[in-house]
């Protein structure tokens, strides 16, 4: 089932504000999450709203994107509540929220997953400037990105994990918020994506329509654009990488803050290794570094821990780029984990959030794989 979401007052944003607010006025739905711009600030985060009249701070449209949601919705769902609760996530959100459902840390059960075709974002440090630069209305935005295809926005890239995201359209939802390919002018779309979420829209009796004849031309277009800068992309981390000397100068800047780890919305151990005694070293250890080398930098131990990352979690990333986003010395964190969790995820034949049922890679044994590799005939 589709409907149609039409303008508010010549405003796409005042349509969805409409629509949000009938989904929480059914009697079904006791709240929304979505992202909300807080009261006197330009800060845009992710917020539990039951107030109807709190709906019209909501920015579903907005280049912002201050963290991965998908361990927000965890928290509100690994423990039932005894309330239903409608969430707003970006395609890499709803991939990290399902691993996690994997991971026995949430659970869909009182939840409406609500998709959102994605509508890009800007680096936290680059959406601090835009915002200060000369913003656009959420609307006009939203033109320029899916009306105009704009590459840039007021002088500002968005984030490379937008512009290599190779799914940027959301799966596994009970319904889609559709912006691809639709005539914005006319308003919006929203398609069921479950049982669930073609009940709420039938309830809703709001205006039917159909997929609209551009939507599937539109969409390999943009996977087609999208993967060849991942290709690019990884061709180019891959060559600044591709030793250990390399590697070494790439995490150079690295100062153990562990921002990477702790916006990871995968990176879910309840006991990190990198914070017991293991990497607690005895003084003299370092003075005997030091001696045998003349020379030992501090902190030690930051490539071993990106490596230890990557070891852990390359199965399960997203591609949400958060970890870059969250890095105070500006490494492209990002960049190395896409590389490597492509090529992970390739050898496993394992693609994270796409399945609900599919098991994680490490969760489950395999008598025959990689034969080759272990020597086994």
């Amino acid at each position: 089932m589709m409907i149609k979401i039409e303008q508010e007052d010549n405003s796409l944003t005042k349509g969805l504000h409409q629509f949000f607010k009938r989904l929480l006025e059914m009697q079904e739905i006791d709240a929304l999450f979505l992202p909300v711009r807080l009261k006197d600030s330009s800060s845009i985060m992710p917020s539990l709203v039951t107030d109807p009249a709190q709906i019209e701070n909501a920015v579903p449209l907005s280049p912002a994107f201050p963290l991965n949601s998908g361990r927000m919705v965890s928290r509100l769902s690994y423990k039932e509540s005894g309330r239903k609760t409608a969430v707003l996530l970006r395609s890499c959100e709803i991939r990290a929220f399902i691993e996690l459902i994997k991971l026995k840390q949430g659970s869909r059960q009182e939840l409406i997953l609500i998709g959102i075709d994605c509508p890009k974002a800007l680096t936290l440090s680059d959406y601090t400037a835009y915002m200060e630069k000369d913003p656009l209305e959420d609307d006009a935005y939203i033109q320029k990105v899916f009306s105009e295809k704009n590459e840039t926005l007021n002088g500002f890239n968005f984030s490379s994990a937008c512009n290599t995201c190779e799914n940027p359209f959301p799966v596994n939802t009970d319904m889609n918020i559709l912006l691809h390919g639709v005539d914005l002018s006319n308003g919006m779309m929203v398609e069921s994506g479950s049982e669930a979420g073609q009940k709420i829209l039938e309830s809703l009796n709001m205006q039917q329509t159909s997929m609209p004849e551009k939507r599937e031309e539109v969409v390999t277009q943009i996977k087609e654009v999208n993967s060849k800068a991942n290709e690019a992309m990884i061709e180019d981390i891959t060559e600044k990488t591709d030793s250990i000397s390399k590697l070494n100068a790439f995490f150079d800047r690295c100062i153990n803050c562990y921002n990477c780890r702790n916006m990871c919305p995968v990176c879910y151990c309840k006991e990190c290794v990198f914070n017991t005694d293991v990497f607690y070293h005895q003084p003299v250890q370092y003075h005997q570094w030091a001696e045998k080398n003349g020379l030992v930098k501090l902190p030690t131990d930051t490539v071993f821990y990106h490596l230890t990352r990557l070891a852990h979690i390359s199965h399960a990333c997203v591609g949400c780029g958060q970890c870059s986003n969250a890095c105070p010395s500006d490494i492209n964190v990002f960049e190395v984990f896409k590389s490597v969790a492509q090529t992970t995820q390739v050898a496993f034949e394992y693609s994270p959030g796409i399945d609900e049922n599919d098991p994680p890679p490490l969760s489950v044994f395999n008598e025959r794989e990689f034969e080759d590799i272990v020597g086994i005939k």
